[in-house]
């Protein structure tokens, strides 16, 4: 897409159209919170007491690391052709913020940045996160924004909810999510991109009001929206994972050919659930971690027929060679302590293609 002279930086409709230009995360200065909502979205499962112990910067170990795989990641995608822009360092021990509605919080990190931005074709949505520390995170991207801004990009924020304690329930964990409905909340990484065609995870990280408010955003200019509630706990990414037209990646712990939504009916489907536990490192320390095991199957599609992923995945790498699928391993060691896979800790701004439907 071309504005004169300019390339529109922002044209993103799926996750396997030609990648062209990302955002690879960082771990500076990351940190655990621990309050009402980091609880709700990362130790439902969890006592309150044990989580408490955590609150503060991670140690400087698994940050150095972390950034090493991080920066391994970004060389591997610029050397296939793509432009990698990286976010601003900002010190969140540094920074507490109170906005007035009886809760104040430090930030979180810098390590996803697809969890709060949504592209979807010229669009940047900030969606609006049900999580105290990352009421301010997306001022990470804001000079990359702004340069798709003046590249001709719309960009829109959702409404900021207000996170009083009353948002959150950890009654019938299992069963129920803990984020309650009563003001409009969702992360990015609960909407499955399919050309004209979304799929919203009603789960701890993004509720019912969330998906009507996008469905009245988006469904006026020609998307169609859907919604499941395949499990209570957060993104869709490690869950479902499209690859190409008519190709997805099903995480058969969570998805079965009964509870399978209708948009993927049609389509062929690789079930799987084999992921390599690269448990987290700080277990031997009492950390938690954050996520379950099938971050694993978090993993970037630069085209219909290459992923980049974890290089401990191989059982997966073997699987998605049967179907023509190349795989570019790379060391990513912290995606469970940090709560971020490859997918995650990325998020693509442009891919050469265009708006199409593929589930009809």
């Amino acid at each position: 897409i071309h504005t004169g002279d300019r390339c529109m930086i922002v044209n993103s409709h799926n996750d396997w159209d030609p990648l062209e230009e990302i955002i690879v995360g960082r771990a500076d200065h990351s940190r655990i919170a621990t309050d009402i909502s980091a609880r709700s979205f990362s130790y439902a499962n969890f006592n309150k007491e044990d989580v408490e112990k955590l609150e503060g910067p991670y140690p400087q170990w698994v940050i150095d690391e972390a950034n090493e795989d991080a920066d391994g990641l970004a060389d591997a995608l610029s050397k296939m052709g793509v432009k990698v822009h990286r976010p601003k360092v900002i010190d969140w021990e540094q920074k507490s913020y109170d906005i007035g509605q009886g809760w104040k919080s430090k930030g979180w990190y810098s390590w996803c940045p697809r969890d709060l931005i949504l592209p979807l074709g010229d669009m940047l949505i900030e969606t609006p996160t049900p999580v105290r520390a990352r009421y301010f995170e997306t001022r990470l991207y804001e000079d990359i924004m702004y340069e798709a801004f003046e590249d001709g990009a719309l960009w829109m924020s959702a409404p900021k909810p207000k996170l009083h304690d009353d948002m959150y329930t950890f009654e019938d964990i299992e069963d129920k999510p803990t984020l309650l409905n009563h003001e409009i909340c969702f992360d990015a990484p609960n909407i499955v991109r399919v050309g004209k065609d979304l799929l919203y995870q009603v789960s701890n990280s993004g509720n019912m009001k969330g998906y009507q408010w996008l469905k009245r955003l988006v469904e006026p200019m020609g998307y169609k929206m859907h919604y499941s509630e395949l499990y209570s706990f957060a993104h869709f990414d490690s869950t479902i994972v499209p690859l190409r037209p008519g190709l997805v990646l099903m995480n058969s712990s969570r998805v079965t050919p009964d509870n399978c939504p209708e948009m993927f009916k049609k389509w062929d489907k690789i079930w799987f659930d084999d992921c390599v536990v690269q448990g987290s490192k700080l277990a031997e320390q009492g950390y938690m971690p954050p996520c379950s095991p099938y971050i694993g199957m978090n993993l970037l599609s630069v085209d219909e027929n290459t992923v980049v992923l974890d290089s401990a995945q191989e059982p997966l790498m073997r699987e998605l060679d049967k179907y023509g699928i190349n795989s570019v391993p790379v060391q990513f060691r912290h995606s469970m302590t940090l709560s971020g896979g490859i997918h995650c800790a990325t998020l693509d701004l442009r891919r050469k293609g265009t708006l199409e439907s593929y589930c009809d």
